[in-house]
């Protein structure tokens, strides 16, 4: 039995009603098997002294395989992100460029921090393409499910052409490498954009998805399309809605109908720099909130923000009180309270994502029994010493630097504030992807042609 000692940490379990405390945590192999003082056992000892132990964070929407274009869409709205990415570089990419990037993405998002990420795979062109995306986060050591995109690619195997086929992908997937829903990568299915392809192919997605026992994603931005739609609305009408769906970017989405994911028992990740960068409007986190929804934060795509979770909280916490100070001096009188607290922030980026998920029996909070996935964050640095409120210390002062260790399933993938897998083989085959799209990419028109790429809708 593989044992790892976490000895003389703070400790937030993020259990209901637990605080903040010194405490050991005790794992056995992938468990965790106890969580209390003073532990004394025959184990690797990791000296927490000066941190603060949590459970891994949780990102519910991350489009892992753009590592490689990091930066790229920067200065651009959503629609130019579209034609670069999704129908200009997503066409040029190989699986093996999809492997590199699925590897350097999660190692990125361990590196600050996340030990579970929704990997949003809207690349898939063949199943090769697939076969490489699931690779590099196994590869990786991140716990992943894997959203297999149903859109459409430009240049796409004839056989992933319809839902059908893409079903076909998926099921053959759930019968193989990714059949156990216990496993480290599971599977998922990404649905395709509501605007480009009706209701009804939607509806044979979704419905296929649950007659293979998985769980969805949907982005709800079709609003800014040329032709919008109420996404929810049709939705509900077409009675989809359920606690297996995952929605994406609702920034444009009332009350009442975050009321209705809520009822649904659905989850709602916010993307907040992604969303404010390109364009997409409000983030909706204090709105689902009110709503008596649970909020979850994705970082979206590091082709134009950072791939810090924490920064995603930090900054739609921020938001949220700047919208609501806004709104109450309109009205002639400061604010009394500044909502979200810290510690609803940093609930959101662990046991809600887990919850988000399907997986909230197994991670997401620190409890004997489950997944032993564990970080600790230096509370001893220079931008984090001292602590009054450890919530509050790891929301608006850590960023991904300050992470020391990171433990997903019993297996220490960062420590002592570096990578235990080797960098600098991933980034000279990233250095080598980055090159060769583009390349192709630059021979097809480059990554903004002028004139701009049609948008199909």
């Amino acid at each position: 039995m593989n044992r790892v000692l976490v000895k003389g940490g703070t400790v937030l379990t993020m259990e209901p009603g637990d605080r903040p405390r010194l405490a050991d945590v005790l794992i056995e192999d992938d468990v965790i098997a106890a969580v209390e003082p003073g532990i004394q056992a025959d184990a690797d000892v990791i000296d927490a002294t000066g941190t603060i132990v949590l459970p891994g964070l949780v990102d519910t929407h991350r489009h892992v395989w753009q590592a490689g274009l990091r930066g790229l869409t920067g200065d651009s709205v959503l629609k130019d992100y579209f034609r670069s990415i999704r129908f200009q570089a997503s066409a040029m990419y190989r699986p093996e460029d999809i492997r590199v990037g699925n590897l350097a993405g999660m190692l990125e998002a361990i590196d600050a921090g996340v030990t579970t990420v929704l990997d949003f795979c809207h690349a898939v062109s063949t199943a090769e393409h697939a076969d490489a995306a699931i690779e590099g986060s196994l590869e990786s050591g991140i716990r992943t499910q894997f959203a297999l995109g149903f859109s459409d690619v430009p240049g796409q195997d004839a056989s992933l052409a319809s839902a059908e086929g893409r079903l076909a992908l998926a099921a053959k997937l759930r019968e193989g490498r990714l059949a156990s829903d216990d496993a480290l990568v599971t599977l998922g299915i990404a649905l395709s954009d509501l605007p480009e392809v009706g209701i009804d192919r939607i509806r044979t997605e979704l419905t296929g998805a649950r007659r293979l026992g998985l769980r969805s994603t949907t982005n709800g931005l079709a609003i800014l399309f040329h032709e919008p739609v109420d996404d929810l609305a049709v939705f509900d009408e077409a009675g989809l809605l359920g606690p297996d769906l995952v929605w994406v970017h609702l920034n444009y989405a009332t009350a009442e109908q975050l009321r209705m994911v809520a009822d649904s028992g659905g989850s709602v990740a916010t993307c907040t720099e992604a969303e404010m960068a390109m364009g997409m409007g409000r983030p909706a986190t204090e709105r689902v909130l009110e709503a008596g929804g649970h909020c979850t934060f994705g970082c979206d795509v590091t082709t134009s923000v950072s791939g810090s979770l924490l920064q995603q909280a930090r900054t739609a916490m921020q938001v949220g009180r700047l919208l609501a100070a806004d709104e109450g001096m309109a009205a002639g009188r400061a604010p009394e309270s500044v909502p979200p607290s810290c510690e609803t922030m940093l609930r959101a980026a662990t046991i809600w994502g887990a919850e988000a998920l399907g997986q909230s029996a197994r991670i997401g909070s620190l409890r004997a029994g489950k997944q032993a996935d564990v970080i600790l964050v230096r509370a001893d640095a220079v931008n984090t010493a001292p602590v009054h409120d450890p919530y509050a210390t790891v929301i608006t002062q850590a960023h991904p630097g300050n992470i020391d260790t990171v433990i997903i399933a019993g297996e220490v993938r960062k420590r002592a504030g570096a990578l235990t897998a080797g960098w600098g083989p991933v980034r000279e085959a990233l250095e080598s992807s980055k090159e060769y799209v583009a390349a192709t990419v630059e021979k097809n028109g480059g990554f903004f042609p002028d004139p701009p790429l049609y948008l199909p809708w």
